[in-house]
């Protein structure tokens, strides 16, 4: 895996943390863990920016979307901040 894409992975997800564990409605428990960025079995091939996207799209902003459906412009920022 491009150590550019962990990098970058780390930042965004730290950042999105951050903002979970701050909300009064969530907090730490409710922040995004390294599971989702776990390939499956032996195969790294195509861990890439097009898989981290699509890690966001499938099952972040679906989770987030749900932490926040008070608050859907919350969600929205979060989302464009991870695929910024």
């Amino acid at each position: 895996m491009n150590p550019q894409l962990v990098d970058l992975i780390i930042k965004r997800l730290s950042s999105l943390n951050e903002k979970i564990k701050e909300d009064n409605l969530l907090g730490e428990n409710y922040q995004i863990g390294h599971s989702f960025f776990c390939p499956k079995g032996d195969d790294f091939s195509g861990l890439d920016e097009n898989w981290y996207r699509s890690i966001i799209k499938t099952e972040i902003v679906p989770l987030l979307k749900e932490y926040w459906f008070d608050n859907p412009k919350k969600a929205e920022d979060a989302e464009k901040e991870l695929l910024a």
